[in-house]
């Protein structure tokens, strides 16, 4: 009974995030989803780090469960499907517990404004942390669905909007408490100020050139099947999209990630053509012994840009020599390699900014971009082995913050979708159907110079470094009372 009476707030505050999340899409509850777990760390009999545990592994496992139909349908067995879900929610359930932790000192130091900074800190830490870096289920990932809520990732990217989000849950916990508008006016203010500067940031008109570009969707699925069948079909769906492009006249066509195979030597050598005028970008790999995921483009020349940030346990695998049955699992043989730079492509005159996959969901990489006077964002993307689960819907919903963060316009191409583009406010300007062959052209502004905010990385770091000031200041304030009952 006392368990349930400890752990039910933090359960009840990871179902109710859950449910801001697709496929559900209430988004609004990312603003008091944790109420009920930040009252229950106000008490002082609260295990911390527990609670936070326990909140931790329902919210993970839900955000993740993604991973037992994929794997099921990879491995062929549904069992084995389990481990790495279970071992997603147990990897990552201790961040939570820190959060806690962090959370119950600032309610017992009267210092509840740190607590949206210490919730921030965490989500940072769990996105960059070496070996580990998976920036999944950030709690203000949902109003990507709002566009005008998003604007405070302009100023310090999706986790200054995640401190916000907290704002709301905090400011209840205090007006529930019996303690007068006093002390919740703060957080209320705080709020209020802040959605004021987001609508701001999205009712200024983006400036620029206007441009066409085009998105192609190939609708053909890359991550079961026979690989000889995926390439004829990838060559059939771009000899359909390239007259679409051409008769267009785009200035870029964007198509997605994969879908070239692998080469040794370059130029690569893709199953479908590529001529000058129809300037592109896709995905391929390259190299041997390393091998990269990279960005190609050709527009009468050759460039291309490596990957930044790999997949864990899918692009590689720390520890692969000592993980126990891991070829039951049918991991790709072999790691890839991981850039060492941010590279920006300037192709047929306009200043492009790759991310491949899974570095959409990286602020940095996209601000490096943007540092690098990129004029327009192309994530391509292969989601093809989550179709069916939440997951290419919560991928498509980094798209929108890239662009917010960056003041970008952004592109994205997927083979089986979610293919869309978006404007530098968030703005989705159009999407295709999913699975099907599209050629979708869209027009875009393309801004003369860097549209980004120069010091919106400063709130990641001052949110990270609250992860050591709030317990070195709990420290001295225990060590200073501890030397006046001395004295007295």
């Amino acid at each position: 009974m006392k368990f349930l009476q400890r752990s039910w707030p933090g359960f009840a505050s990871a179902i109710l995030l859950l449910a801001a999340f697709p496929p559900f899409h209430l988004s609004l509850l990312v603003f008091i989803a944790l109420t009920p777990w930040l009252a229950s760390l106000r008490e002082s009999g609260a295990r911390p780090f527990r609670s936070g545990f326990g909140f931790g592994l329902i919210y993970f496992l839900g955000q993740m469960f993604w991973i037992v139909p994929f794997v099921s349908k990879w491995t062929g067995s549904t069992a084995l499907a389990l481990v790495p879900w279970l071992l997603a929610g147990l990897i990552v359930a201790p961040f939570f517990g820190l959060a806690g932790w962090l959370i119950q000192i600032c309610w017992r130091r009267n210092q509840p404004w740190l607590i949206p900074l210490v919730w921030a800190g965490v989500e940072v830490l769990r996105s960059f942390m070496p070996g580990l870096a998976f920036p999944w289920g950030l709690i203000a990932t949902p109003l990507a669905d709002i566009p005008f809520l998003m604007g405070l990732g302009h100023y310090g990217f999706i986790y200054l909007a995640s401190a916000w989000c907290v704002l709301p849950s905090l400011a209840l916990v205090q007006a529930f408490s019996g303690e007068g508008f006093v002390c919740w006016r703060g957080p209320a203010i705080a709020f209020a100020a802040g959605l004021m500067l987001s609508i701001t940031y999205w009712s200024q008109p983006a400036t620029g050139t206007p441009t066409t570009i085009m998105i192609g969707q190939p609708g053909v699925d890359l991550a079961f099947g026979d690989p000889a069948t995926q390439q004829a079909g990838i060559y059939q769906a771009v000899e359909q999209i390239l007259p679409k492009a051409r008769n267009a006249k785009v200035s870029l066509l964007v198509l997605p990630e994969g879908i070239s195979g692998a080469t040794v030597q370059l130029p690569p050598s893709p199953s479908f053509r590529v001529e000058k005028d129809v300037p592109v970008i896709f995905g391929g790999e390259r190299g041997d012994k390393p091998r990269y995921q990279t960005a190609f483009a050709y527009d009468g020349k050759w460039s291309y840009a490596d990957k930044t940030r790999l997949v864990v346990f899918g692009e590689y695998v720390p520890g692969r020599d000592w993980i126990p049955f891991i070829t039951a699992f049918k991991l790709p043989s072999g790691d890839l390699t991981p850039a060492t730079k941010v590279t920006s492509l300037d192709v047929n005159g306009i200043r492009t900014g790759p991310l491949l996959c899974f570095e959409g969901l990286f602020s940095d990489v996209a601000f490096k971009h943007a540092k690098n006077g990129a004029q327009l964002l192309t994530i391509m993307s292969i989601d093809d082995w989550y179709m069916g689960t939440n997951a290419p819907e919560q991928l498509a919903m980094a798209a929108p913050w890239r662009a917010v963060e960056t003041g970008l316009p952004l592109a994205r191409a997927a083979t089986l979708g979610i293919s869309l583009a978006c404007d530098a406010r968030g703005n989705v300007l159009a999407q295709a159907p999913l699975k099907e062959t599209r050629a979708l052209p869209v027009r875009v502004s393309l801004p003369a110079g860097q549209q980004n905010f120069r010091w919106a990385p400063v709130f990641s770091v001052v949110a990270l470094l609250s992860l050591v000031g709030v317990p070195l200041y709990d420290w001295f304030a225990r060590r200073s009372t501890s030397v006046i009952k001395k004295s007295e």
